[in-house]
């Protein structure tokens, strides 16, 4: 099962950390952070894209209750 929970967890982790981050004015270990939000952001984005897909999927091979009557 795909879920979506786990990747928007470890993005609102990460979001915290670069906050205190960026509360140290450290602006190097801010941009490292954002490299890797930006990674964890496009596993969100292919986690929902395959649940879409399987949604979909499962659409097609149930008919609707119009295309039963």
């Amino acid at each position: 099962m795909i879920d979506y929970a786990a990747p928007m967890m470890r993005i609102e982790t990460l979001l915290k950390e670069m906050h205190n981050i960026l509360l140290k004015r450290n602006l190097d270990g801010a941009i490292e952070m954002g490299t890797i939000l930006l990674a964890e952001t496009r596993v969100l984005q292919n986690t929902l894209l395959i649940l879409k897909e399987k949604q979909d999927a499962l659409r097609q091979q149930a008919p609707t209750l119009q295309e039963r009557v």
